[in-house]
């Protein structure tokens, strides 16, 4: 984990009116509004959404862009600029771009240029501005405007260029356990919206400063974006932020930031569809050369070939590493697909030449949605010290369940009561001494290929007391099972779309399968022909298990075959188990150990999701299942289990008898 000064004296969000907490605004005082105070955040979706029913334009970026130069116009005019032009617009004299741009150019000159225009109509502006004067942006605390503007627009802006905008818990969570002190520079090359730099302002605003604050930089190629957090620093950090328009992986454009930064906290895009290919950038990085594993010398080596195309996020990393100084903390949400591919091995070679990993965190699937289902995970890394010699440092790992919302976006469950978010949780823990705790444990990388977090998380509580069988039941690998010869495991294939529908003999797919039993959809159904194309090869018999391997949410799920479904082809995405040597084990005590909630747990932290679609892959031999033999204390259970699905299987076979055969429409 990254240490600091600030470690031990964390300190906390000042305490903010309680109804106002409740529901998630912050109040301030405005008196010439009824009851004295108006709530900041509320103003702000006034504002968007008169802007959306009354303006030009209902696209969401033109519209928040245009909302950036209003509220940089209302903190001119409270910062005692620009009063008369704001009067006399308001009065209905004068257009906005003769009255009130010039305003806007003359206070801050390096977000308003002359090509600026506001999309909306001056009817529609005029609107607005008596929205704004309810409120003081002069003199609103920094987290105040922070928390609104990032409530506004978080869910609004979509990343048609790989942005996806942080969820405001997870900005706090790194920015607590990076824990940047008042003198700290602290730089977002991919800024988005500002939320880093803003909760980070907030976070050091609550230290005890006896020095002069750091700097708070911001870099965005996109021109809105940059607009709209130069907005917001020159709101809450006009003395100490400033914003770049430009690409931040050119670092040729940016010559005098390299190695002056304290700490690096970014959420940067990602992904294959804009990858980078501008030659002039790529010759900047190491990571854009092509490298090699080399067996003899068992390690990764980077060669003189430069590649065509580069995904951004690698690219991010090497970048935001050159910008810190020696000791300097970075903190970056990566794709997981980073994490799990041994093919991205290079990247964590390089890493390691120039960094410490000093902690991971694993963010639930739905961190980034509703905008994106793409699987996340945060990296915390310390650049290394000049000259200095360098010891084994063990990381720091947690694993979030739940992240505050639901896959919808949705922050509060039925009755109103609030979603779990454990990366409040994570952060308040990180500061502890102690070598573990509740949510975190401590590893060493140097034997792992993978760096996925939960993967290297090894023995949590499931939440679910099997004691009584964990603590007589031997452990073994399912990869031991198979070197034994007490199972075997075979793939499924594929027999193509073109096969549908041309025979009565089921294709069973992952979707086929649900609560241990096996739902066969006709239209998927094969010919005779393409069966024994197959059957021989597959092998099936009664008792052998199906276990989902691959897809986006069924892995791990399984099902038994049973004599009236034995004459089918499986899909690839499942892995057939047969019992060999029943006298270990039975059918019937594998599929229920595989069923175990300490088990499923397990076979969720060997899932690796590359984008949106996961995967067990080899994996499946590392995870390890109690070995129920006929006699223990699970045989009880165990029975029973056999005896219920052996009684479901014979009264489906029975309905099926009753009902005839199905009739196409």
């Amino acid at each position: 984990m990254a240490t600091t000064s600030a470690e031990s004296g964390r300190k906390t969000r000042p305490a903010i009116n309680a109804t106002a907490e409740l529901f998630g605004q912050e109040l301030v005082r405005a008196d010439d509004h009824p009851g004295g105070v108006v709530s900041i955040a509320d103003t702000f979706k006034r504002l968007y959404y008169h802007l959306y029913t009354n303006g030009d334009s209902s696209r969401a970026e033109r519209i928040v862009a245009d909302l950036s130069m209003v509220l940089l116009l209302k903190m001119a005019v409270d910062r005692g600029n620009g009063r008369s032009a704001w009067t006399q617009f308001s009065n209905g004299r004068g257009t906005a771009q003769n009255l009130l741009m010039p305003v806007l150019k003359n206070d801050f000159p390096s977000l308003i240029d002359t090509k600026d225009r506001f999309s909306m109509g001056d009817a529609a502006l005029r609107d607005v501005l008596p929205i704004l004067d309810q409120i003081n942006l002069a003199s609103a605390p920094a987290h105040v405007l922070g928390d609104a503007f990032q409530s506004l627009m978080g869910p609004r802006l979509r990343g048609d260029k790989g942005q996806f905008f942080t969820p405001r818990s997870l900005v706090r969570a790194m920015v607590e356990i990076l824990a940047p002190t008042a003198d700290e520079d602290i730089l977002d090359p991919a800024c988005g919206t500002g939320g880093f730099l803003f909760e980070s302002h907030s976070y050091r605003q609550n230290s005890e400063a006896t020095t002069a604050m750091g700097r708070l930089v911001g870099v965005d190629k996109d021109h809105d974006l940059f607009r709209l957090c130069g907005a917001m620093l020159s709101m809450c950090a006009p003395n100490h932020g400033c914003v770049h328009n430009v690409n931040s992986l050119d670092m040729k454009r940016l010559p005098e930031m390299a190695s002056t930064f304290d700490v690096v906290l970014t959420n940067p895009p990602f992904g294959t569809k804009i990858g980078v290919r501008d030659h002039d950038i790529l010759a900047q990085y190491d990571l854009a050369h092509q490298w090699v594993f080399d067996k003899l010398q068992d390690r990764w080596m980077k060669t003189a070939a430069l590649s065509s195309v580069q995904d951004p996020q690698v690219l991010f990393v090497e970048m935001c590493v050159k910008m810190l100084k020696p000791n300097g903390r970075l903190g970056i949400v990566l794709p997981e697909g980073m994490f799990g591919n041994k093919k991205s091995g290079y990247i964590w070679t390089w890493l390691r030449q120039h960094c410490d990993v000093t902690a991971l965190i694993d963010c639930p699937r739905t961190t980034f949605q509703p905008g994106t289902d793409t699987k996340t995970n945060v990296l915390f890394a310390r650049r290394h010290a000049a000259d200095s010699k360098r010891k084994p440092v063990k990381t720091r790992v947690a694993v979030a369940m739940h992240c505050g919302h639901d896959r919808r976006g949705r922050t509060h469950g039925m009755g109103g009561k609030p979603l779990q978010d454990d990366f409040a949780s994570i952060a308040s823990a990180s500061g502890s001494r102690a070598k573990s705790n509740q949510w975190w444990s401590s590893v060493s990388l140097t034997n792992y290929d993978y760096l996925v977090p939960r993967y290297l998380a090894r023995n949590r509580v499931a939440g679910y007391d099997d004691n009584d069988i964990l603590s007589h039941a031997s452990q073994v690998t399912i990869g031991r099972l198979v070197e034994d010869g007490v199972i075997s495991i075979r793939k499924g294939h594929e027999v193509g779309s073109n096969a549908y529908g041309t025979g009565d003999v089921p294709f069973i797919r992952t979707s086929d399968i649900t609560n241990f039993e096996i739902s066969v959809d006709p239209t998927k159904s094969i010919s005779e022909e393409i069966y024994n194309e197959y059957a021989r090869q597959q092998r099936l018999q009664a008792g052998d298990i199906l276990m989902v391997v691959d897809g986006r949410y069924r892995i791990g799920t399984t099902a038994l075959l049973s004599a009236e479904n034995c004459r089918s082809v499986i899909q690839s995405h499942l892995r057939i188990i047969s019992v060999q040597k029943p006298d270990i084990i039975s059918p019937y005590a594998l599929i229920f150990a595989l069923n175990l909630p300490v088990v499923k747990v397990r076979i969720r932290d060997l899932i690796f999701v590359q984008s949106t679609l996961g995967t067990l892959g080899s994996r499946l031999m590392e995870l390890e299942v109690p070995l129920l033999g006929a006699h223990g204390p699970w045989a009880d259970r165990v029975g029973r289990f056999e005896m219920m699905l052996r009684q479901r299987a014979e009264s489906l076979n029975e309905l099926r008898k009753m009902s005839g055969t199905d009739v196409a429409l």
